[in-house]
């Protein structure tokens, strides 16, 4: 009767031991990735308030039938901006173009441009820090 009441406690100590090394281990992992996310969402939200973008003009050159139209930017945040994971929106449709460089580094200036036939347009530009430039074309 004593040996059985040892065994007992034994095997509720270690299965107890292991429940709650799985537990710690699970709260490490959960802790480890609310901070990583946490400093995620700092970057980010950092990255957005530092962004800033001034329109200095665009103009328009024929090409056929179609019209490339050249929007002129100049970046005034304090964050470089990846042009290559930017998007362009025109009338709310996601538009192809290219740009002058990879990167709008801050105080530098660059271009846009996108083929469009002619009429008036309602242009968004959206940088990959999630800043939204908003501009209207006529062409």
């Amino acid at each position: 009767m004593g040996f059985s009441y040892v065994v007992a406690v034994a095997v509720l100590l270690s299965s107890s031991l292991i429940f709650f090394g799985v537990i710690y281990s699970d709260y490490v992992h959960a802790d480890t990735e609310l901070n990583s996310a946490q400093q995620g969402f700092n970057t980010h939200s950092y990255d957005l308030e530092n962004s800033r973008v001034n329109v200095t003009g665009y103009y328009v050159r024929p090409s056929g039938t179609s019209y490339n139209v050249t929007v002129n930017l100049t970046n005034t945040g304090s964050v470089g901006l990846n042009m290559g994971l930017s998007n362009l929106l025109i009338n709310g449709t996601v538009a192809n173009f290219t740009y002058s460089g990879q990167y709008l580094f801050p105080l530098a200036s660059g271009n846009i441009t996108f083929r469009q036939s002619a009429g008036e347009y309602s242009v968004e530009i959206v940088f990959n820090t999630g800043y939204e430039k908003y501009l209207e074309v006529k062409v």
